[in-house]
């Protein structure tokens, strides 16, 4: 049957509005579908990170957070005194093989509404002030209904597939009844944003407070902002930490209360938690309607873009290539380990930052939590899915990311090229490549692009360099994941083959 839209997404926060435009950049026809008018006022997200502005590259959002971000220096572990007991890190100057800084912090309102209006221009369906109300998943199609909020009124539509972007309390997933594991750690908090009135005093690195009294986590966010994060202890009336004099005694060791003003106040019940699956029939859940995370790491946010990223290109392969729709199943394969890393070490910093407080002497708290801390923001590499022979082989680079090209001057980064990669496969070279017809035909399809990488990205980036030295040929996915290489014991033949068998 003829659907209504190639896919529905349900939720417009930062994961399902990054879904939105990078399906309809494909060509997909696309409905998203919120049941908010506007976007929310107040900062929640404030951190992007190398990886989240090379995927925004792919939507071109970058500049949308640029111009409303500040550079992150650096983030370490403190005592009550605020002097660093552990994984202290000086951020300032450092590059990625992204081809970004690790980390930038924004104000959420900003952005959101500038890529509302970018979402806006393009010809996705926009429904705004409506809700899901009901999904009915068929073999080649989702029948849902949602309700007109303002007009009282309902609405069928159908989809080819339906993405549940509807955050934490996600309607998607209650309609699917796919059940969540608890990663069990669940501490109440008060999270605190503030505006400064005059000029900034305050650090530009992010600090882990482990005072014994109250734990605390100090963000520098995008001026004129900075946010505190306080834990609400055991038996304390959570109530208490909404009053304006409460929060102004816990910021006293910090500012004035006439050099700022409170811009946003709320309890929180830090969760981790993981959905037992991440899609089922023709519905993928992403976000925080697939996992959630307490915000030690700053990678909530990031989360979900990864899993649009991951999932983006895939359903345009398998509806514009009429490609196998078994491609989907990689998704939960890669993502859910990923995300479940992302669960586990968030809860990790928070731990370590219960055993700093506890210690008499921070020497004394044992490695293996010491390793939760900082160490544990560099995420591993996507192990199963879609690689060569099913799962990442590390003598091939696969399940890692490909380096962006970069161009550099006086040392800083003046040009991020992956567009020499292009948005679909990519297979690059030091040399021309030569192969026969019908492999080259089978790419062709695939709207793969063909890169001899010139001297001057690999001269201008130690890790391309590196990378490049090897003399192999790399096959590169569209989320710049490497698929395989040719080695001495694989041919490029092979490894095409190989990807043609899979998709």
């Amino acid at each position: 049957m003829n659907q209504d839209f190639d896919v529905a997404v349900i939720g417009l926060g930062p994961a399902g509005s990054l879904t939105a435009l990078l399906l309809e950049s494909y060509g997909l026809k696309v409905i998203a579908i919120d049941r908010d008018q506007d976007i929310y006022s107040l900062p929640r997200a404030v951190t992007i990170s190398d990886q989240g502005l090379r995927i925004a590259q792919t939507a071109s959002i970058e500049d949308i957070y640029l111009s409303n971000s500040t550079e992150l220096g650096g983030a370490g572990f403190v005592d009550k005194d605020l002097e660093i007991i552990g994984g202290a890190l000086d951020l300032k100057g450092v590059v990625t093989s992204n081809g970004w800084m690790p980390s930038r912090m924004f104000h959420q309102p900003l952005t959101d509404k500038a890529i509302r209006e970018k979402l806006q221009k393009t010809t996705a369906t926009i429904l705004l002030e409506h809700e899901l109300i009901d999904i009915e998943d068929e073999t080649t199609h989702v029948n849902f209904s949602i309700r007109d909020l303002k007009n009282k009124s309902d609405l069928q539509f159908t989809s080819r597939y339906l993405i549940g972007s509807d955050g934490g309390s996600s309607t998607v997933r209650k309609l699917l009844e796919i059940p969540q594991e608890d990663l069990n750690y669940n501490r109440d908090w008060v999270v605190v944003d503030i505006e400064l009135k005059g000029e900034n005093r305050l650090d530009d690195k992010a600090l882990q407070i482990c005072d014994p009294k109250r734990l605390c986590t100090y963000i520098p966010s995008h001026l004129p902002y900075r946010r505190w994060e306080f834990i609400i202890n055991e038996g304390e009336d959570k109530k208490e930490f909404l009053k304006d004099k409460k929060i102004k005694l816990l910021i006293s060791r910090w500012l004035n209360p006439d050099e700022y003003k409170i811009i946003r106040k709320a309890v929180y019940q830090f969760h981790s938690v993981i959905a037992e699956r991440f899609s089922k029939g023709n519905c993928i859940l992403i976000g925080d309607a697939a996992h959630q995370n307490p915000p030690f790491m700053g990678e909530g946010m990031m989360s979900g873009y990864r899993d649009s990223m991951n999932i983006s290109w895939k359903i345009a392969l398998i509806i514009k290539n009429n490609f196998n729709s078994q491609l989907l199943t990689t998704y939960e394969k890669e993502r859910k380990p990923h995300a479940q890393f992302v669960v586990e070490n968030s809860a990790g910093i928070g731990e370590l930052m219960e055993a700093y407080a506890g210690a008499e002497d921070p020497n004394q708290v044992p490695a293996d939590l010491v390793a939760k801390g900082y160490g544990s923001f560099v995420l591993p590499n996507l192990d199963k899915g879609l690689f060569y022979g099913g799962k990442a082989n590390a003598s091939m680079g696969a399940g890692q990311l490909f380096p962006q090209p970069v161009i550099y001057k006086n040392d800083e980064v003046i040009m991020r090229e992956d567009k020499v990669l292009g948005n679909g496969f990519a297979l690059v070279s030091k040399s021309e490549i030569s192969m026969n017809k019908q492999d080259k035909k089978f790419l062709e399809g695939l709207g793969c692009n063909f890169v001899v990488l010139e001297d001057r990205f690999t001269e201008n980036s130690h890790w391309l360099k590196k990378i490049m030295e090897l003399d192999k040929v790399y096959l590169i996915r569209p989320d710049k994941y490497i698929y395989g290489c040719t080695t001495n014991k694989v041919s490029l033949e092979e490894l095409i083959e190989d990807l043609r068998l899979r998709i």
